[in-house]
């Protein structure tokens, strides 16, 4: 076996040490007096809260309900990401309207080119 210079720059653990915390943790909710049981509901209810609430954020403006609108000429430097910033209504995620323009535009991937004229999608209410 070679002989290596490697030391660890961390502490070793101490299991004991980590029982007690363990320990301290479980005494902690004890005091509380709050069942474990509902500590468990109250983090899956936040979870799923969450989780809709983000799902929702997505999907905020219907994909389906979408119309040609104004034309504009792509500038250099300029990407679907940037022109959907500028153009998207206010409540819509950007990713929705960038799907939107390619749907409008029937393109396969999101490379656009300088000087490429481009519709900009309008939603009906």
């Amino acid at each position: 076996m070679r002989y290596s210079t490697y030391q660890s720059i961390y502490e070793p653990m101490n299991s004991e040490a980590v029982k007690s915390n363990i320990g301290n943790f479980k005494q902690w909710f004890a005091k509380a007096k709050m069942p474990t049981g509902m500590l468990k509901l109250i983090m899956a209810s936040l979870i799923i809260f969450i989780g809709c609430s983000t799902v929702l954020t997505v999907f905020a403006g219907d994909e389906n309900n979408v119309l040609p609108g104004s034309k504009i000429a792509v500038s250099q430097g300029e990407t679907l990401w940037s022109l959907s910033l500028e153009h998207k209504p206010e409540n819509m995620d950007t990713r929705v309207y960038i799907e939107a323009i390619k749907k409008v535009n029937q393109l396969q991937t999101t490379s656009i080119q300088a000087g490429q004229v481009l519709i900009l999608p309008q939603f009906t209410p």
